[in-house]
């Protein structure tokens, strides 16, 4: 599910589905955390890069079909805490994390991406938040990208559940970088060789500040999520 690969300092971790557009299913959530965990303890890894496998997509988001055996009720609810725990993970891993898109970031796609420090995109692609044309609120959603964007764009990407290409990415914001896509690794290496020089402790104790309020804004996201599911529920 994932391929992990150290060069130097930094970490490379792939979502590794292409076939399925590297959505994320429990195996991968669980594969992801244990893998931060062991990163975070490691010294000889200062820095972690995750990426995504094939050219259809950095990830596509949750995999719908990973729950089927369940209710639907109950395969929301396990899906949302998934995709919570991992957020979380991301945002309070200690050390830096690039995300690089080498291909379309959708849905929880996009949402892990941007929860990590730097988003590295290829100059062809594009992201989306799709789910409100599927009926589906994604509160938490609207809670990550709001600190990278502004109301406008993110209005566009919640409400609208438009696509958005690579260079409004940047202008907007949303990416830190882009990079033509026969360049796109060596880009993400030279920034994480660049992130591994900054001193960890003050790296650390910097991003644990700055991200100090996201988790409450998650939980606050993840609730309303889940109450939006239940009112629907009982309004059929």
């Amino acid at each position: 599910m994932l391929n992990i690969n150290q060069k130097a300092d930094t970490l490379w971790v792939s979502l590794n589905r292409p076939q399925a557009a590297n959505a994320l299913n429990p195996e991968m959530y669980y594969q992801l955390r244990t893998i931060l965990q062991d990163a975070a303890a490691r010294t000889t890894v200062k820095v972690v890069v995750l990426a995504g496998e094939g050219t259809r997509a950095f990830c596509a988001g949750a995999d719908l079909k990973a729950f089927t055996a369940l209710d639907p009720a109950e395969a929301e609810e396990k899906q949302l805490d998934l995709l919570m725990r991992c957020l979380i993970d991301f945002a309070e891993f200690p050390k830096p994390v690039i995300a690089m898109l080498q291909a379309p970031a959708v849905g929880a796609g996009l949402m892990l991406a941007a929860v990590c420090d730097e988003i590295v995109m290829a100059d062809h692609t594009w992201v989306s938040l799709p789910e409100v044309k599927f009926d589906l609120p994604t509160p938490v959603g609207a809670a990550v990208i709001s600190a990278r964007v502004n109301r406008q764009l993110q209005y566009r990407l919640v409400q609208l559940g438009q696509r958005v290409g690579a260079q409004e990415c940047l202008s907007s914001g949303l990416v830190d970088h882009l990079a033509a896509t026969d360049n796109l690794e060596i880009f993400c290496d030279t920034r994480a060789q660049a992130l591994a020089q900054i001193p960890a402790r003050a790296f650390r104790v910097n991003k644990k500040w700055m991200n100090q309020g996201l988790r409450q804004r998650l939980l606050d996201a993840g609730q309303d999520a889940q109450t939006a599911h239940l009112l629907s529920k009982n309004l059929q």
